[in-house]
């Protein structure tokens, strides 16, 4: 890991557990609660909060169909990672590229469970890692 780059970390399938929800995509827009009451992905909270300890530049960038949706999505940070500052929450809507709300995306890092935002995010200049195990971001950060 590299203290220079600016780490973006999705939620949804890395950070929370979405993909084990039943019907997930069709309750996501619509079900009140549906983000705040996902369950999380244990290993990769202990990594983020590794990164935030160590000083590293963390931010969560995250997708999300409404506002409904976003009070969701930062009340589920604030109770799993309370020492991420809201400062450092990026919202966007379903289907916006995420590298489009990166100021500095030479020096930045996405951390992302759908290879589309990976591969945008890479043609734009960032370096992306698209997580497909709920371990693999720990040992990353521990890998050193």
């Amino acid at each position: 890991m590299d203290k220079k780059l600016t780490y973006y970390i999705d939620m949804d399938g890395v950070l929370a557990d979405f993909n084990r929800e039943p019907n997930g995509v069709e309750r996501f827009r619509v079900e009140q609660n549906f983000f705040r009451d996902l369950r999380p992905i244990t290993m990769n909270l202990v990594a983020v909060n590794i990164l935030l300890v160590q000083g590293y530049k963390v931010k969560i960038l995250s997708a999300s169909p409404n506002i409904n949706a976003d009070e969701d999505k930062i009340n589920w940070l604030k109770k799993h990672l309370p020492n991420m500052k809201r400062k450092n929450i990026i919202l966007c809507r379903n289907g916006e590229v995420k590298a489009d709300f990166v100021r500095k995306i030479k020096k930045s890092m996405l951390f992302d469970d759908y290879g589309k935002n990976c591969r945008d995010f890479i043609a734009s200049g960032g370096q992306a890692v698209k997580i497909i195990t709920d371990r693999q971001l720990i040992r990353m950060v521990t890998a050193d």
